[in-house]
Parts: C-alpha cells; structure tokens; sequence
C-alpha cells in the first residue's frame, strides 16, 4: 500500500462522513449542494490531518513501535519523513481551512467556532504539551467532534436554524457514540502498548474486558437513540438495525474472543457498521420528509 494512503488511513472517514450525511438529511429538503459539498470536504480533510497528525506524533515521540499491533504507521516505520508527514497535517489543515472560509462568512458566529475549534483540536487530540488522546479523552472528543458539532454543523448550514432540534441532537449522539466506539476499538487494541509508554487512553484506565463492554454499550445506545427518532415508524428503525445485526458475528466475538491484531478486523467493522448506518437512517430521514 502506498504508505501516503496509510498514513491517512482510510477506513476511519466515515467517522468524518457519517454526520455530513445524517445532517443534509435531517435538513432536507432545504439543502444547498455547493454547502454541502464544502462541509463534506471539510469533514474529511480535517479527519485526514487527524490521521496525519497522529502518524507524526505517535512516530517522533516513540508511542509507535515496530511492535504495534495496529496497520502500519507510516513515520514510526520511516516510510515517509517525519518533516514530510509533517508538512501533509499542514497541508491538509489548510485545505481545510481555506475551503471552511467561505462556510465561516455564511454560517457566521457559529461556525466560526465549530471550524476553528475542529482545527484546534485535530491538532490538539496527538499534538501539543497535553495531547488529549494520552489523557484518556479521546472517545470523549471523537463523540463531540464526529457526533453532535459535526451534525449540527451541516444541519445549520442548510437551515440557519441557530437552536437545535431534538432529532438533530438525538441523532448526533448516536453518530458520535459509532466514532467512540470506533476510538475505542482503537484504543483496545493498543492497550498494552500504550500502557508501556504511560499512554492513558479509556481502555489502559478501565482494562481490557470492561473495555469491550463499553464499546458494545456504544453500539447499541446508538440504535436506542435512533428508535426516540423514530418512534412512530417501526419500518424505518428496522432498516437501520440491519448493519447491526449483519455485523452480530463480529459483536459477539468482541466480547472476548478476538484479540491482538485481529481487532483490526473489528475496527473495520465499526467503520463499515458507522457508514451502513449513516446511509440507512439518512435515507429514512429523507423517505419520511418527502
């Protein structure tokens, strides 16, 4: 694999798409292509420089090793320069941020905040004197940012509703708790590398078998969450639980009988679980508003 593409890993973005779509269809039918279009690349360049900057942080400080149990790390392996994987994140901050200016002067005070904020933290998440995700916060900020900010964000700009709805915070919420679940796959995986380096994610705090449980309760507070959505069409909650229970065979074995490397396979799990559900309950969302 082109060590570029690894570096940017590629199967979190629906952890960046995922609530662009949901947000466009609980704003639908009032949605403007061009600012929907400029979100979704917002979305997905800031989960990019996410990545990039994790590659880079974890490489120079020594977090990855060649004993990681993760893909491949493109800077810890010296497949790609440090100061190269550096200038991507920098690169693709900017793209972010040169495409969000336009999305600024139209969404005004609010995206201001959310689009500077995004930035701040793609950085600050691995990056910085306190890296966030070695302080056990990162389910927390994955939920935040790829849940409710993101998903209100695309909402208001279609809507320019400044106050959200419920569905609009119900359904954010259980986006966001797919990417924590997502986050914490990741971090499951990693424990006992992480531990060694005093690394402090939610599964070196809470242990591995806890952990699991955790991760499970993610995934199935999103699909309770999105019942309160759709409360009066029994049809619609029945097409979104498909990719749940399509995946139950990976589900159950999270439970205790995949370990090591094989949590790859369920962190790519969850991103397919995120992207099924974000494309079946969207296209519940716009079925009943037509």
């Amino acid at each position: 694999m082109n060590p570029w593409i690894m570096a940017t890993r590629p199967k979190t973005l629906p952890a960046g798409a995922g609530p662009v779509l949901l947000g466009l269809a609980l704003a639908y039918p009032a949605i403007n292509a061009i600012n929907a279009i400029l979100t979704l690349f917002c979305a997905l360049l800031l989960q990019i420089s996410s990545n990039l900057i994790n590659d880079y942080y974890d490489g120079v400080k020594g977090t990855d090793t060649e004993e990681r149990l993760g893909p491949p790390r493109a800077t810890a392996l010296g497949l790609i320069r440090p100061k190269m994987v550096k200038r991507g994140f920098l690169i693709t901050l900017s793209l972010a941020f040169i495409l969000g200016i336009y999305l600024m002067i139209l969404g005004g005070t609010p995206i201001v905040i959310i689009g500077l904020s995004s930035l701040f933290f793609s950085w600050a998440y691995t990056g910085g004197p306190f890296p966030l995700s070695y302080l056990g916060l990162g389910e927390v900020f994955a939920f935040l940012f790829f849940g409710p900010i993101a998903l209100y964000g695309t909402w208001y700009l279609q809507t320019f509703t400044l106050f959200p709805t419920t569905n609009v915070l119900l359904v954010g919420s259980a986006v966001g708790l797919i990417s924590s679940a997502l986050m914490g796959v990741n971090n499951l995986r990693d424990r006992l590398g992480d531990k060694s380096v005093n690394k402090h994610t939610l599964a070196t705090l809470l242990g591995d078998q806890l952990m699991r449980k955790v991760i499970l309760l993610f995934l199935l507070l999103s699909q309770i969450l999105m019942i309160f959505v759709f409360k009066d069409k029994p049809f619609s909650i029945l097409i979104g639980i498909i990719p749940l229970a399509l995946f139950s065979k990976t589900w159950f074995s999270l439970l205790g009988t995949t370990h090591g490397k094989d949590l790859n396979n369920t962190l790519a799990t969850v991103g397919k679980y995120l992207f099924l559900f974000s494309v079946l309950y969207s296209s519940q969302l716009i079925r009943i508003s037509s």
